[in-house]
């Protein structure tokens, strides 16, 4: 499974120490931003761009998590995340539709 994300055994280690480790963070904010997380288009680009490994190591999740609980995340993510890129080509791309 961690070979799926791009991850080895040892990052996995050091991001369960981050903050909200258990959760799905990627799920929701792929929601907030407008983009179907289960559309075949997207959960190959997701694979294909690490987007699930860049959100499990993140050092901002206890941000992430505050903007998603506030439902602020969509206008606010720009600044922090480290998959706002793919967000962003993934919105215009239409992935989402």
């Amino acid at each position: 499974m961690l070979n799926d994300v791009g991850m080895s055994s040892g990052e996995f280690d050091e991001a369960m120490h981050l903050p909200h480790a258990a959760e799905n963070m990627l799920t929701s904010a792929m929601l907030s931003v407008g983009i179907d997380p289960d559309r075949f288009q997207v959960i190959e680009f997701v694979r294909s761009h690490f987007m699930s490994r860049t959100c499990i190591t993140c050092p901002n999740r206890r941000l992430c998590h505050s903007h998603l609980e506030a439902f602020d995340f969509e206008g606010r993510y720009r600044d922090f995340c480290p998959n706002r890129d793919n967000f962003g080509q993934l919105l215009s791309n239409r992935y989402d539709a």
